[in-house]
């Protein structure tokens, strides 16, 4: 087939992609800028729950979780967030009855609450929870994957329809001396070329992320390597106590030593292990890919999952994660995924305004052939 001949479906289905997925993609995009520097902002904003004044001496983990639910005996523990920064507090992540989610925020050094807030209240919460499902849960996160593919289809024809296939020059000019209708046109196609690669990987990713369980299967198979196994579990022994978390982190620290913990999800049934995240400095999640799951009664270490030694199915996710989020390559990295975030913005308005003046130019032409007919009869 000809470029002529594909380019006239290409343009199609550029138009029809944009419009139906136009405003979700917007969103989606804005979110995932606003994601690369949530915990920042969320920190400048709210110093009174998130700033304390470091000590020598820290209160043991298990008093600080035994505070908050000594005072809501209704909520279980979900996780607790231990960041990297001694002037930070602690965040522990209380469940509803009705799987709501709500950060506390303790001062370790003094086991103060500071102050709570529903998860979906926070910044980060509101962002994730509208970036991955638009706040309708398993259906509003199949509508965000689809967006994705959609996303990925407006990435390919964009790439076919780019006029610098021919000359380099005119598809990386802006003309700002043209009429108002050209530099739209040029804004258009020279944000979209330069966005391109990584809103295609962004969007690759995170349909990846999305339909996970279904993609699975065929990275097993390409990698060769068996299912991710699921979590172990603890052995119920009657009458038992958990052990204290102070004690079960000393097992994880044992068994991957160098390595600082980020988040410890304790265990929320009796059969369930406690699950504690630890990160390595060659690590560029910002939580680390290292886990390790515990028997809550015994702190009998069940299984090590090494980020350097995963196997490579659990590589490849790892991957594709951090591919999505952007950490990989640091501040650099992190500023250009806020920048590729906010390019659908762009792209959507002067799209938009070219669907319009192809809308205006047909209707002219309509009202012409009209005029003609009625002057022939």
């Amino acid at each position: 087939m000809s470029k002529r001949k594909l380019r006239e479906p290409a343009l199609i289905s550029h138009r029809y992609a944009g419009i139906i997925a136009g405003i979700l993609v917007v969103i989606i995009g804005f979110t995932g800028s606003m994601l690369v520097f949530a915990g920042e902002l969320d920190h400048f904003w709210n110093p009174q729950l998130l700033q304390v004044m470091p000590q020598d001496k820290q209160v043991p983990l298990q008093t600080l979780l035994n505070t908050v639910q000594e005072a809501h005996p209704d909520l279980k523990a979900h996780r607790i967030i231990i960041p990297q920064e001694p002037d930070r507090a602690y965040t522990v992540m209380m469940e509803s009855p009705s799987e709501k989610y709500i950060d506390f925020y303790v001062n370790p050094y003094n086991g103060a609450v500071l102050g709570s807030r529903p998860f979906q209240e926070t910044l980060g919460g509101f962002l994730i929870e509208l970036h991955v499902n638009l706040f309708a849960g398993n259906v509003g996160a199949k509508v965000v994957g689809i967006s994705g593919l959609l996303l990925l289809l407006l990435s390919i024809t964009g790439m076919m329809l780019w006029p610098g296939w021919k000359r380099l020059t005119p598809g990386i000019k802006i003309r700002w001396q043209a009429p108002n209708r050209l530099i739209n046109y040029d804004i258009h196609k020279v944000v979209g070329i330069l966005s391109m690669l990584f809103l295609s990987l962004l969007a690759l990713t995170g349909v990846a992320l999305t339909f996970q369980e279904m993609a699975e299967p065929a990275v097993n198979w390409l990698t060769r390597t068996s299912p991710i196994p699921d979590p172990p579990t603890s052995q119920l022994v009657a009458g038992a106590t958990p052990m204290a978390l102070d004690e079960i982190l000393q097992n994880a620290d044992a068994a991957l030593p160098g390595k600082e913990t980020t988040k410890i999800f304790p265990a929320k049934t009796p059969e369930a292990a406690v699950n504690v995240w630890k990160k390595s400095p060659q690590d560029a999640d910002p939580y680390g890919s290292s886990h390790i799951y515990l028997d809550q009664y015994t702190g009998v270490v069940l299984r090590v999952e090494n980020s350097l030694e995963v196997p490579l199915n659990s590589w490849v996710w790892n991957q594709i994660y951090l591919l999505h989020i952007g950490t990989f390559g640091g501040l650099v990295t992190r500023v250009l995924y806020m920048v590729i975030g906010l390019s659908p913005i762009a792209l959507s308005i002067t799209g938009f305004i070219l669907w319009r003046h192809r809308q205006w130019d047909r209707a002219r032409r309509q009202e012409s052939i009209r005029q003609a007919n009625r002057q022939q009869a």
